[in-house]
């Protein structure tokens, strides 16, 4: 049976990038892997998102409403505007923070009282503090690939053959560091 994620997030934040590395850690554990993306704005700040479908044989690139059994947020806003791609089963990884919209008043415990109203499971992280706590801020994507992980129940040997395949060589071993902490976040 297929599977499938959503990955959300703003323009900027690396969701992509993630998404690409997730991609090669599926194709790595012998997945058969589609991948689309959407660029809400195409600019820092706008909409993002990329799906994969992933299995024995793939033959869709984009999951219908409410098929995705897994969504990877850099934020909460993104993640509740992508929440119709989930369903009761789903299990959703956010980071705890709100990217602000100019112009608009964000209301963050109306925010959290309504992502809080789906049925889904939402394991909702403060990973830019754990990034912080780390020194490694600009890792807060791959420490979240490093929860993630153990989400998808994807082996982290994958992960970092895909992280080593994808990223800029100078980049590698901090990445895989950021990703250690990850995986060993209870």
């Amino acid at each position: 049976m297929n599977k499938s994620i959503i990955f959300c997030g703003v323009g900027g934040d690396g969701i992509i990038t993630a998404s690409n590395i997730c991609a090669n850690a599926l194709l790595r554990a012998n997945f058969d892997v589609k991948k689309s993306e959407v660029h809400g704005m195409s600019q820092r700040g706008g909409s993002v998102n990329a799906f994969l479908i992933y299995g024995k044989k793939v033959y869709s690139l984009l999951p219908a409403k409410a098929s995705v059994d897994y969504m990877f947020a850099s934020e909460k806003l993104e993640a509740l505007r992508s929440v119709d791609y989930m369903n009761e089963a789903s299990i959703a990884l956010i980071n705890d923070r709100i990217v602000p919209i100019v112009g608009a008043k964000i209301d963050q415990d109306e925010i959290n009282q309504y992502l809080n109203s789906f049925p889904f499971e939402q394991n909702i992280i403060n990973f830019n503090e754990v990034a912080k706590l780390h020194n490694m801020q600009k890792g807060v994507n791959t420490i979240m690939l490093g929860y993630f992980s153990k989400i998808i129940e994807i082996d982290k040997k994958h992960f970092t053959r895909a992280i080593a395949d994808t990223l800029n060589p100078k980049l590698i071993d901090i990445n895989i560091e950021a990703f250690e902490i990850g995986l060993n976040l209870s």
